[in-house]
């Protein structure tokens, strides 16, 4: 049986948790410039991630001075942030369990379901997800701060598609 490094595995946990709370608060700073409020945290502190997708997609969908090539690129960032968000609900949300040969994973509960879900853990997927949260965030800071007019030169609101 293979032996399961707990120590790298809670320090590249660790890091992805930081990298996707990171992503969390530019997507919750970018709600707030598309309500041109800070009140628009309101509409997602403490909410599921899936609920500040939403959110945030359809904020982006109703401004429609912001350039089409923005908007596009915002929506498929965060099409890409839920996929990522799914991939760390595995690590954050299971917990760790051997299978068969001693494979590790993690084992989780499902709503409405009597059996639980199993899924292998790999310390590679483990950092290649934070590495993937950590450009999200990247793309979203950009973006957040490209709308909010903050970036030199450039503003996605001046930029009209039409």
């Amino acid at each position: 049986m293979k032996f399961f490094d707990f120590d790298t595995f809670d320090r590249s946990l660790g890091r992805m948790i930081r990298e996707a709370a990171t992503l969390e608060f530019w997507l919750e700073q970018t709600v707030m410039v598309l309500c041109e409020s800070h009140y628009g945290a309101l509409l997602i502190s403490g909410e599921a991630s899936s609920r500040v997708l939403k959110v945030s997609k359809v904020l982006i969908d109703a401004h429609t001075e912001v350039a089409e090539e923005h908007r596009a690129e915002f929506k498929t960032m965060l099409k890409d942030a839920e996929a990522a968000f799914d991939r760390r609900h595995w690590y954050v949300h299971g917990a760790i369990g051997w299978e068969g040969e001693g494979i590790p994973g993690n084992a989780r509960s499902r709503r409405l379901k009597s059996s639980q879900d199993w899924q292998p853990i790999s310390i590679d997927d483990l950092n290649q997800l934070g590495e993937e949260l950590a450009r999200l965030a990247g793309r979203a800071s950009h973006f957040c701060l490209l709308l909010s007019g903050n970036l030199p030169n450039q503003s996605a609101r001046a930029a009209n598609s039409g």
